[in-house]
């Protein structure tokens, strides 16, 4: 048997509704601190509080059909021998290689460099010259010595990333033949520019030759008249 006992009350009896509004705020009550309760209190000082920062992770466990799988091997013999030679003897093996080696060492399919190839359509000395390029030459630039008194250009050397540049050494190759107002200058100059050099230098004698390292091409080493480097 439930045992239940049930509360009535009247509507009535409940009280007015809550009207809510907005105002202000108002100060009740005001305590101030007490200075003489301060030596009852202890500061914690360092205060240690524990904060779980991790983030909330659920694990789950997942039962998969099983994978059957199966290794299987394969043996595999050479083959590719006559039918009467062993593949396991070793020396026979090796005999059969040489002899295969010999075979095609000695096929000679190179061509003979020396051998007239064109002997059916030639027949006379004459026509060889008619097939033979006539050598040729053309002037492309021109490179004149600026100075009013003309040198010898006693030295070439070109650069030697590219050969876009061309050092010329200039000097008069007349032992022991003093020329009035020549210049010791030598210079630089770019292929593509025969109008004026690129660079000058001034040694303190006519450069008879000149040559640029082939490893560094800032480096460039002349000798002078005099037998100076």
């Amino acid at each position: 048997m439930e045992i239940v006992y049930v509360y009535t009350k009247k509507r009535s009896e409940f009280g007015r509704q809550c009207n809510f509004s907005d105002r202000p705020a108002e100060l009740h009550v005001d305590i101030l601190p007490d200075p003489s309760l301060a030596p009852n209190f202890t500061v914690r000082d360092p205060c240690n509080v524990t904060v779980q920062c991790a983030k909330e992770m659920s694990e789950h466990e997942v039962n998969t059909e099983s994978f059957e799988s199966e290794s299987r091997g394969i043996n595999h013999v050479e083959g590719g021998w006559p039918k009467d030679l062993n593949p396991d003897d070793m020396e026979a093996t090796i005999r059969y290689r040489k002899k295969l080696m010999e075979h095609c060492i000695r096929q000679n399919n190179a061509t003979n460099i020396y051998q007239d190839f064109l002997e059916d359509e030639v027949e006379d000395e004459e026509d060889w010259r008619e097939l033979e390029e006539k050598p040729s030459a053309r002037t492309i630039n021109v490179f004149r010595d600026p100075n009013e008194v003309k040198r010898t250009a006693s030295g070439l050397s070109w650069h030697p990333d590219g050969n876009h540049k061309l050092a010329v050494a200039y000097s008069s190759l007349q032992f022991h033949k003093e020329i009035k107002d020549m210049s010791f200058d030598s210079f630089i100059w770019d292929i593509e520019n025969p109008n004026k050099p690129e660079m000058t230098l001034k040694p303190i004698c006519p450069l008879v030759c000149l040559e640029y390292n082939p490893k560094d091409s800032h480096i460039l080493v002349g000798g002078s008249y005099n037998g100076q480097i």
